[in-house]
């Protein structure tokens, strides 16, 4: 599904700055801190539509792109931390450090949890390609103020 934005920024034929209010789902999902309110988002888009500053664009990112998105930066992390903490678990206990296995589990489970973050840190650039770039496909005409 395409969300519009308005185009702030072109920085060159192929990339432009796109201003885009989050969507109500999103404002109200309280994932994370910057969910909590309705607030602006600025994104970085391919250009395919030649809009131009000031133009409204539909923004999209191809849906195999974003599930891919998704399982890199919460599927990696959570394979991870049950990597970390299922197998330490039963290692201590074989081990005979019962009393302190759960502590030390999570904190291996979390080390690993790290290890995955900065490997996907370490690879972002190989995985910056065109499927999980965001996309302006089209020029189109102002939100209405319902769509906000």
């Amino acid at each position: 599904m395409a969300e519009k934005g308005r185009v702030i920024e072109v920085k060159d034929e192929n990339m432009l700055t796109v201003s885009m209010t989050r969507k109500e789902a999103c404002a109200k999902c309280r994932a994370c801190i910057a969910g909590m309110t309705e607030q602006e988002m600025i994104i970085e888009a391919e250009n395919n539509c030649f809009a131009q500053v000031g133009d409204w664009v539909n923004v999209e990112i191809s849906p195999d792109g974003f599930i891919s998105a998704l399982f890199i930066v919460y599927g990696l992390p959570l394979i991870g931390f049950m990597v970390g903490l299922i197998p330490s678990y039963f290692i201590l206990n074989a081990a005979g450090l019962g009393n302190v296995r759960d502590v030390l589990s999570f904190v291996i489970g979390l080390v690993c949890t790290g290890i995955i973050f900065l490997w996907i840190k370490k690879n972002e650039e190989r995985w910056k390609q065109r499927k999980y770039k965001p996309m302006a496909v089209s020029v189109t005409d102002a939100p209405l103020p319902d769509e906000h």
